[in-house]
């Protein structure tokens, strides 16, 4: 979808306005396991944990990633961006 999004207009902007709301989301989930991480920061994070995932997807789906080394690789981002979040 976001490949075809650099060619359509409108997919484009349905596909921001979708991806913030997910990254929302996950800024809240990250807030909830550290309260008192600034907002500013919890939204990094979670920007670059949904950039990561939709990465290691696309490697998933393609064949060139096998499901339970993205599965663990996803976790030691998330562990690293909670720690990040902590200090």
């Amino acid at each position: 979808m976001r490949a075809c999004a650099v060619f359509d207009e409108v997919l484009r902007e349905e596909l921001a306005r979708v991806t913030l709301v997910w990254v929302q989301e996950v800024a809240g989930l990250l807030g909830r396991v550290q309260p008192t991480a600034p907002p500013a920061a919890l939204a990094a994070a979670a920007e670059r944990l949904t950039a990561l995932l939709e990465g290691l997807s696309m490697r998933w789906l393609s064949g060139t990633l096998r499901i339970g080394h993205a599965r663990a690789l996803m976790g030691d981002a998330i562990d690293a961006e909670i720690e990040t979040l902590g200090r």
